[in-house]
């Protein structure tokens, strides 16, 4: 079986490629999703997954799809899954 490398973690994606690119920081993106700080943070940190409903929110605040985040979400989850099995 091929090797997959690690893929990056959804919150990682959000931090350095969206966040950083429109100058916002946890508190700010909290605010424009209507949700708490807190939730940005365990996103970025890797503690906390991006459902399909947050998916949506940020399709709708960063201008980006509700699919590519659901995508990035479950290409993690499989590769967690796939090493706990191994």
């Amino acid at each position: 079986m091929i090797k997959n490398p690690r893929p990056m973690h959804p919150g990682s994606v959000l931090n350095e490629v969206y966040m950083k690119e429109l100058g916002l920081n946890q508190s700010q993106l909290a605010e424009k999703c209507g949700c708490s700080p807190r939730k940005i943070n365990e996103i970025v940190n890797g503690k906390r997954s991006i459902s399909p409903e947050f998916a949506l929110v940020l399709e709708h605040v960063l201008g980006t799809t509700a699919e590519m985040w659901v995508r990035i979400q479950a290409e993690y989850d499989l590769w967690l899954a796939r090493r706990k099995a191994a």
